[in-house]
């Protein structure tokens, strides 16, 4: 019996697609608990593993330019220490 034919490309604009959307609805894809769907189909499809990782990389870059206030937090440890 044969595989189906998976279309990579076709899912991977598709999720190129559905992560640009998730930052025009506000979403932080730095958020650590925060899945893509970038990050979703490179962990199903290892062959487009690489190719989705660039490209949320590259959306998390765009994000910082359109909202810098999002990036230039200053983080003190101290006083997040439980």
């Amino acid at each position: 019996m044969s595989e189906p034919f998976v279309d990579l490309d076709g899912i991977f604009n598709h999720a190129v697609k559905e992560t640009e959307e998730m930052i025009e609805h506000g979403f932080y894809l730095t958020e650590p608990c925060l899945v893509t769907p970038l990050g979703w189909y490179a962990n199903k499809y290892p062959e487009i593993a690489d190719r989705c990782n660039d490209a949320l990389m590259a959306l998390i870059e765009k994000q910082a330019i359109m909202y810098p206030e999002l990036f230039n937090v200053d983080y003190d440890i101290e006083s997040h220490i439980f």
